[in-house]
């Protein structure tokens, strides 16, 4: 089950912390072949069927983007729950869709405009970027737990979660290569096997930091309130 949600939520564009992970591996390996989409424009041309070409292109490209906002980042914070609920008992498939609700608008205005500050930073360079990915990566979970959260008080739980353990998770990232490079063993199928081990592995360390969080007193059951069904 923890296999079909993770390769559904890819299908639907849920990227969720994949792509802070590749951010992770290209820093670490200099290795920029990674791309969240892999849409693009054909050069100018006053050609006919070139300028046909480009415009499908372009909404290709539109199409790609507004999929990964209103229906990815829902299905990724979907997911975290999915993984959350499951460290306690059976969750069911339909967790992956469970922002679908009243919620749903709040959860893609603080998931885009999370995904927009990143981006921002990261036209600053590489490092800026990685820092603000780490920095802010809790707050899918955040959501998970809470979809009614604003998104001042998301990005600022998380950043008090991450405080001084993001060197820690980049370590925790390092740790799955050896799992993914034997996965690409197989024509890149086992890579599919792997997900589920890492979304579970980060549920853990939501678990932890939020453990964390709730023993100094950052938040408390009024705000997180635990993965109870809905």
């Amino acid at each position: 089950m923890a296999l079909l949600v993770c390769f559904v939520a890819l299908m639907l564009g849920g990227r969720g912390q994949s792509a802070n992970f590749r951010r992770t591996y290209q820093f670490a390996t200099g290795d920029h072949a990674y791309r969240d989409y892999g849409y693009g424009f054909f050069p100018f041309s006053s050609g006919a069927i070139l300028s046909l070409l480009s415009g499908v292109a372009l909404l290709m490209a539109l199409a790609a983007i507004l999929l990964a906002v209103f229906i990815g980042m829902p299905v990724c914070v979907g997911k975290c729950r999915y993984f959350m609920e499951s460290r306690v008992g059976d969750a069911p498939f339909s967790t992956l869709f469970s922002v679908f609700g009243p919620a749903y608008g709040n959860v893609v205005k603080v998931m885009f405009l999370k995904d927009l500050f990143i981006g921002l930073w990261s036209l600053l360079l590489v490092i800026p970027g990685i820092y603000k990915s780490y920095q802010y990566r809790m707050v899918d979970y955040l959501l998970a737990e809470n979809p009614y959260l604003p998104y001042d008080r998301a990005l600022e739980l998380s950043r008090q979660m991450t405080e001084g353990e993001k060197f820690n998770m980049f370590i925790l990232d390092l740790s799955f290569f050896g799992w993914l490079f034997v996965g690409t063993m197989v024509f890149t199928i086992g890579v599919y096997f792997v997900h589920p081990y890492i979304e579970a592995t980060y549920g853990e360390l939501y678990a932890a930091l939020r453990a964390k969080a709730f023993s100094l007193g950052i938040t408390g059951e009024d705000e997180l309130s635990g993965f109870v069904r809905y």
